[in-house]
């Protein structure tokens, strides 16, 4: 789609590219050398690019669910886990004792948090003290950087922690 706007001494093309979400306008412009004076007849190419991919996007209804059997202080550690989740790859990075630290709760608490966030699918621990959020819930990017995040996700083996106090997580 191409449209001319005709106001005077802004005349511009303006053309939407579909399939890259972009908005893209030229326009001529003179440009004064202050030094020398001289005039110089330019091209100015403006791109608007509509879209998702520098936002964090937050599915409503996992995350509540998500949220829901937290109480109290563990929910302080699911604020600090996703404050502290990379948008690159979506890794938290994090030991119990950072959490602790960090999320200003018991070990106990932490410990609780991690098995309801692992329960809900919300995170998966990929080796000690790296986690991954799960996309479907929580994602930094546009729709093909999800798929391969769960893609990654996906492969990372749900963690039975039945038995187990957290100690060297």
């Amino acid at each position: 789609m191409k449209k001319k706007d005709k106001k005077g001494k802004n005349q511009r093309d303006i053309e939407y590219v579909e399939g890259k979400s972009t908005l893209v306008g030229t326009r001529q412009r003179k440009l004064i050398d202050p030094e020398t004076g001289e005039v110089m007849q330019v091209e100015q190419t403006t791109k608007l690019v509509f879209g998702s991919k520098h936002f964090w996007k937050c599915y409503m209804k996992q995350f509540l669910a998500v949220m829901k059997p937290l109480s109290g202080r563990q929910y302080d550690v699911f604020i600090y886990i996703v404050e502290h989740t990379k948008p690159g790859d979506n890794l938290f990075i994090g030991t119990y004792d950072k959490i602790v630290e960090g999320a200003k709760c018991s070990r106990q608490t932490v410990a609780a948090a991690m098995k309801k966030l692992q329960e809900k699918n919300f995170i998966r621990k990929k080796q000690n003290g790296v986690w991954m959020v799960n996309p479907d819930v929580l994602v930094k990017g546009g729709d093909s950087k999800q798929a391969g995040l769960l893609s990654e996700y996906h492969k990372i083996q749900p963690v039975n922690d039945e038995g187990k106090d957290g100690a060297n997580t």
